[in-house]
């Protein structure tokens, strides 16, 4: 089991690749930049670094246990590398890191399988710890992911639609707003 980390700041993929080696993730953690991606786009062939060793690995031919994939910096529209991870590495967990977290954003990442969203620059240690909590199986989203299901969802009744098809409001809500119990 392998987990990807698809970013274009070298400096962040060398310390989070060194982490997240020792958290309870799929290891080894290998590292690219998005143009990795691109299908059927020149890319100039690299040699294996010190730097990066993983830098000639091809795409996997089959679905990846986990990505986290960096969208800052990432030229034109961050939502068509979510697409191409999507489509080329079909992570079964992955995160999505972006310093310009906006609801589109995260409403294309949802809507893709991702399993959070965590806005950038973020203290390695968080990184680590909503990679750890998205590889268990649990969900990272901005508390403003709230605010934007609270849209698609009025709380008014539609006519028409079943009982179960409602949004269904947490039934013990703390005075921050969180709905975490303990």
């Amino acid at each position: 089991m392998t987990t990807y980390l698809i970013a274009s700041n070298e400096m962040m993929c060398r310390i989070l690749a060194r982490r997240m080696e020792g958290q309870d993730i799929p290891t080894p953690v290998r590292w690219h930049g998005p143009e990795w991606l691109l299908d059927g786009d020149p890319v100039p062939l690299r040699m294996p670094s010190i730097d990066n060793p993983d830098a000639t690995e091809p795409v996997p031919g089959q679905p990846v246990e986990m990505a986290l994939v960096d969208c800052s910096g990432v030229p034109g529209d961050p939502r068509a590398l979510l697409d191409r991870v999507r489509a080329r590495l079909a992570p079964r967990r992955w995160l999505v890191l972006s310093d310009a977290l906006d609801a589109p954003l995260m409403a294309h990442a949802a809507l893709l399988g991702a399993n959070g969203c965590l806005a950038v620059p973020a203290p390695v240690e968080l990184v680590c710890a909503a990679a750890t909590l998205v590889w268990a199986g649990g969900q990272c989203f901005p508390r403003s992911a709230l605010s934007l299901l609270r849209s698609l969802h009025p709380h008014t009744a539609h006519a028409g639609l079943a009982p179960a098809a409602h949004f269904i409001h947490a039934a013990r809500v703390s005075p921050d707003g969180s709905t975490a119990i303990g």
